[in-house]
């Protein structure tokens, strides 16, 4: 039986297999988007080949489900209280890379999840990728002590030190109003 490697370059086509792993979907997903006629696809012998040109214009669909609605606004639940700390932080310069990095192996290892948070979210400030701004966000009645909270902050910032300029944050807490 043949495979793949067994067909000879075609200039301008790549077997569906290799089509596949450069857009970084399965084979089983890419003979779904060639059935369904949204990429393009060639027979060379019992092998589909994809044109280079159709791989470099196909645009994978957005993870998740698409709104159907807009949210809307909400008053949280009376006998509780939202609350987020908010840290606006310098990045140290040059050092945008490898703080991308740092978080993403943060969140690789489930690491800082800061006990009793709803959400946390870290932002680039502006495009120069300058500060940061750092969202924690608890329900009061899920909120750890102060100590706690303090420790697992402190944690972070040790393995954020050498990318951020702690010395520079500004910290607030705040209540939440209305939320989505």
């Amino acid at each position: 039986m043949n495979t793949d490697d067994d067909f000879p370059d075609i200039p301008g086509y790549l077997p569906i297999k290799e089509a596949a792993k450069r857009l970084g979907i399965s084979c089983p997903r890419m003979y779904s988007y060639v059935r369904e006629k949204r990429i393009a696809a060639r027979k060379a012998g019992r092998t589909l080949m994809i044109p280079l040109e159709a791989i470099e214009q196909f645009k994978l669909n957005p993870p998740g489900r698409a709104r159907t609605t807009v949210p809307e606004w909400r008053v949280f639940n009376m006998r509780s209280k939202l609350l987020g700390m908010n840290i606006q932080v310098q990045v140290y310069p040059g050092q945008q890379e490898r703080l991308i990095e740092k978080l993403y192996a943060i969140q690789a290892g489930n690491r800082h999840v800061f006990p009793g948070t709803l959400a946390r979210y870290v932002f680039k400030d502006n495009e120069a990728f300058t500060s940061a701004s750092i969202w924690l966000i608890w329900k009061d009645t899920e909120m750890p002590d102060a100590l706690t909270r303090q420790q697992a902050f402190l944690t972070f910032q040790e393995e954020l030190a050498d990318v951020l300029d702690w010395e520079s944050a500004f910290i607030c807490m705040k209540e939440g109003i209305i939320y989505t």
